[in-house]
């Protein structure tokens, strides 16, 4: 998790730099859940980096005419709300790691393919009884939603057994309950246009507008850093710049690297958080010169990460190896190499594009419409092209893009995608994996795959193994993980460590800084 304040967002130019290089990216072609969050704020500028504007309420924006049912919600706005309303049986903490919420236990068996979850006894803020019939019946939902639907793919069943849940899988895995991050509304009001919710806040309405309210029924008891949240409501993004740049809201989640940053004005807190949306590089595996094992670990070993990160990417990047996010406990750590330009020349001798027997011209595709992810696609081109291999990137229109994809009709390509909570890579790197457009295919890593998710022997020694034979094989080369940012009014809050999927995480060890007696 990295803090940005107004003095150090000298970043930033180079972000304004890359904007100069190419258009935007429109859509997410390789996203495996739907949703990238939107692109809401790019530059800023504030000639003073004292000017702390003082605030008596702590207000956030609202979405006009969207629902905030945690199952449907569309991205944006509206997600930044959420956690304050609902709770799920499990949150992800700043490693990705599941800490139980709703779930007073688990048990599963010993394949890991049955798991069954003990409901906490906890009250709505209605006051009903959370009960098993309303967990079962968002993950239901959640099932068939485009949100949540990837994840939870595996699941081949859903039922109330003997008061707990009991979920079935079609396939082992060991990590499930990192899944279950997933937002858990009162059955019976699932599908209005604000369900019922366990969490710290309640939505009103008054004279004043839309507002959350302390639950004082919260089961947790937790004191709140305030009692009321003011909801600004927002039509366009017009309306968002205007009430942010005016001080009227005090906080937003948004994307660095969006495809259509908006400039704001101001002193500004920034806190990135790292996610599970990966950037990478893909070869074609089956034939051309990346049918060479050897190449696609060179090309890997010739990419500086950290430098396309700093200065492609605004430092809203986290670089990684592995398709795992850095921050994650399943990142192998002890198999990183550092980039080094001898062991790149070295690599490319090996594969013979160093002064060898081979030459070639490859080009690697690039969706059009984002101007972060084409400049990065540039610089490693560049880097990569000073031996015997020379890269050419080429944009194409999403459709045309995603269409030579699935056609294997490409040398290499620059893709994004949104993993799982629990990084399984299957969908990219195993035989027939929906995302495994180069066609790799590898029986031992396939079966290294399988083992890490399904052993409960050594999950930590299981998932080593696999990555080892990952970094040899190269199937992919991972450049990334975005991050995201929570800004604020400079002044405006102390002590926030937000999560991938929770901007105010530990909400309770906030301190918010409030003039006057509004709280």
């Amino acid at each position: 998790m990295k803090r940005f304040t107004r003095r150090s967002l000298f970043l930033l130019l180079t972000a304004a730099l890359c904007l100069l290089l190419a258009g935007c990216w429109g859509s997410d072609p390789l996203a495996e859940e739907n949703g990238d969050l939107n692109g809401l704020l790019g530059l800023e500028g504030s000639d003073t980096a004292d000017d702390v504007v003082p605030i008596t309420s702590f207000a956030l924006p609202i979405l006009a005419g969207e629902t905030l049912d945690p199952i449907d919600c569309g991205d944006g706005v509206q997600q930044l709300l959420l956690p304050l309303l609902y709770e799920g049986l499990f949150e992800l903490d700043p490693s990705f790691e599941p800490q139980p919420v709703l779930c007073e236990s688990y048990t599963h068996s010993e394949d890991f393919t049955v798991w069954t979850f003990q409901v906490r006894s906890v009250s709505f803020s209605d006051g009903s009884a959370l009960s098993a019939a309303d967990v079962a019946a968002a993950l239901q939902r959640a099932k068939t939603s485009a949100r949540y639907g990837a994840r939870l793919s595996s699941v081949s069943s859903i039922r109330v057994q003997n008061g707990a849940v009991e979920i079935t899988l079609s396939q082992a895995n060991n990590r499930f309950p990192a899944l279950l991050d997933i937002p858990i509304p009162s059955k019976s009001s699932a599908g209005s246009a604000v369900p019922i919710g366990t969490g710290p806040y309640v939505y009103t309405t008054g004279d004043n507008g839309a507002s959350l309210m302390k639950n004082t029924a919260w089961w947790k008891g937790e004191s709140l850093p305030v009692d009321t949240i003011p909801l600004r409501t927002v039509d366009s993004e017009n309306t968002l710049t205007y009430l942010f740049s005016s001080h009227a809201i005090q906080m937003l989640l948004t994307d660095y690297t969006g495809s259509d940053p908006v400039s704001y004005k101001g002193n500004l807190s920034i806190t990135d958080t790292q996610t599970t949306t990966l950037q990478y590089l893909g070869f074609n595996c089956r034939s051309g010169p990346f049918s060479d094992a050897k190449l696609r670990r060179a090309i890997s070993l010739g990419i500086n990460r950290d430098s396309i990160c700093k200065a492609y990417l605004s430092g809203h990047a986290v670089s990684t190896q592995f398709p795992v996010a850095p921050a994650s406990s399943w990142y192998p750590a002890a198999l990183e190499e550092s980039y080094n330009a001898e062991s790149f020349a070295q690599a490319m001798t090996e594969a013979g594009y160093n002064g060898g027997a081979h030459a070639a011209s490859v080009r690697m595709l690039v969706c059009e419409g984002n101007a972060f992810r084409l400049s990065a696609a540039k610089a490693i081109a560049a880097a990569l092209s000073v031996y015997d291999l020379k890269v050419e990137v080429h944009t194409l229109p999403y459709e045309e893009y995603l269409s030579a994809l699935q056609s294997g009709t490409f040398d290499l390509y620059y893709g994004e995608t949104r993993m799982t909570p629990d990084f399984n890579c299957a969908a990219l790197i195993q035989t027939g994996g929906s995302l495994n457009y180069g066609g790799f295919s590898d029986p031992a890593l396939d079966a290294q795959l399988t083992t890490a998710f399904s052993t409960a022997a050594s999950p930590s020694g299981a998932n080593e193994t696999l990555f080892s034979t990952f970094q040899t094989n190269a199937p992919i080369a991972p450049i990334c993980f975005k991050t995201q940012s929570v800004v604020l009014q400079a002044g405006a809050a102390d002590n926030i460590t937000p999560t991938a999927s929770n901007a105010f995480y530990r909400f309770p060890d906030w301190t918010i800084h409030l003039t006057g007696a509004d709280s």
